[in-house]
């Protein structure tokens, strides 16, 4: 099985501000001996290490601990500067790196302009296309309009959409906007989609889930993209703010229960091994 998302870091408050004080679990080291904790027993033979910091400094980071974990990580999406008139050079440094499957941009939160509406970004997605490289798309719902505008533009780059595009999950409520946006994006075929990330958009105050929460999403995910366009991603250790690693697999492998042999081998690990070419 392969865990199509997660991070590591050394922790710091200059380059990680977003993890505050109230959030304890997250504010120490992730590193190699960390993931092997807890996936321990959960069946991950393979994982994706994805970047949370934008540098070059986090490349090789990451390239470092890909090193050190005895074949577990099998790849990494980086960061490259997509706007900047130097990115072919940035890029050429890892040609010959065959885990480095490709790259993402902190999309979420930011105005149109920078990123998702910004000719200078398109140049740098075509440069990741030339190279057949990846593009792991984050967004918050509220930009998947955008977004889908900005996929129509590049219909020959790969992409998966994070987290399912952050929708706001409550009890009771469900948000028939993000589901009729994933729909018209998961009609672009070249958009792949990850199951992670979920139980962090958990809106209520009493921030408790059962799996019952999460379905009418991951209904709604493989209905518009089918087990063939998306993966499975633990998002640790973010996700440890209301979900263990055992926890969040248990949950998908509930939600997909009803599936085919092949629709969960899907999830599982064909699309991640199809989609990162690994």
């Amino acid at each position: 099985m392969i865990d199509a998302h997660h991070h590591f870091w050394k922790f710091n408050t200059a380059e990680f501000p977003w993890i505050s004080e109230d959030k304890p679990c997250l504010r120490h080291d992730h590193l190699i001996p960390e993931l092997e904790h807890a996936i321990d027993m959960c069946g991950i033979d393979q994982a994706i290490a994805i970047q949370a910091r934008c540098s070059d400094e986090e490349n090789q980071f990451l390239l470092e601990q890909a090193q050190n974990s005895d074949g577990l990580i099998t790849g990494i999406v980086g960061w490259a500067p997509l706007t900047s008139d130097g990115l072919r050079l940035f890029l050429d440094q890892y040609i010959h790196e065959p885990l480095v499957k490709g790259f993402r941009e902190i999309i979420q939160g930011t105005p149109d302009e920078q990123f998702l509406d910004n000719p200078d970004f398109d140049h740098g997605l075509r440069e990741l296309t030339h190279r057949e490289l990846t593009f792991d798309l984050l967004i918050s719902h509220d930009q998947l309009p955008s977004a889908i505008a900005f996929t129509d533009r590049h219909p020959n780059q790969r992409m998966v959409l994070n987290h399912c595009g952050k929708p706001p999950i409550r009890a009771g409520e469900f948000p028939k906007t993000w589901a009729r946006n994933i729909r018209e994006l998961a009609r672009r075929p070249h958009v792949f989609c990850k199951i992670s990330g979920l139980t962090t958009e958990i809106q209520d105050q009493d921030k408790t889930w059962q799996t019952d929460l999460i379905r009418p999403y991951f209904d709604t995910i493989l209905k518009a993209f089918g087990p063939e366009r998306i993966m499975f991603g633990s998002d640790w250790p973010v996700s440890n703010l209301n979900a263990s690693y055992p926890t969040w697999l248990n949950a998908v492998d509930d939600l997909i229960l009803p599936l085919s042999h092949d629709e969960k081998s899907a999830i599982h690990q064909d699309t991640a091994t199809q989609f990162y070419k690994l």
